[in-house]
């Protein structure tokens, strides 16, 4: 169907309130999902180490921070900022990606449809291969060639 080689940034945005509010969805998901694993990080951490605690009945106040804030729960804790960041980018991509795949064959259907209904029965759906929805166009693409058929090519 219609490939272009190069994009801009206009081919790219389709529909940039819908692509953001879709993103901004799983985005709001996805952070709610690392907090709630922070949150259950340093739960964990802090129970470990109040069992440490107890065994070594540490009582000074600067050597508890000290304890909690070692070594191991700061390289555990770089290591899953890093994850974190890392997820956070993947699904920016992944959200990014998929508005682009889905609401681009729906503005080409929009479009084909306004054309139909002021009676241009010429107008074919055009989407690229590799976009969802393919099917579909495909399918409305029969539809207007029936239509062309029965009304003749173009009815003002």
């Amino acid at each position: 169907m219609n490939q272009n080689k190069g994009r801009n940034l206009k081919s790219i945005l389709i529909e940039p309130f819908r692509q953001i509010k879709f993103g901004l969805y799983m985005i709001g998901i996805s952070l709610a999902f690392i907090l709630a694993s922070g949150i259950l990080f340093w739960s964990a951490f802090n129970d470990q180490y109040q069992q440490l605690i107890a065994i070594f009945n540490v009582v000074d106040p600067n050597e508890l921070w000290e304890l909690r804030l070692n070594d191991v729960f700061k390289t555990n804790a770089i290591r899953i900022i890093v994850f974190f960041t890392i997820f956070f980018f993947a699904m920016f991509y992944i959200v990014f990606f998929l508005t682009h795949r889905y609401y681009g064959p729906l503005v080409s259907i929009e479009r084909f449809i306004d054309e139909l209904s002021s009676g241009n029965y010429q107008s074919r759906v055009t989407i690229r291969n590799k976009d969802e929805l393919q099917e579909l166009a495909n399918k409305l693409n029969k539809l207007a060639e029936e239509l062309e058929k029965r009304h003749g090519p173009e009815k003002k």
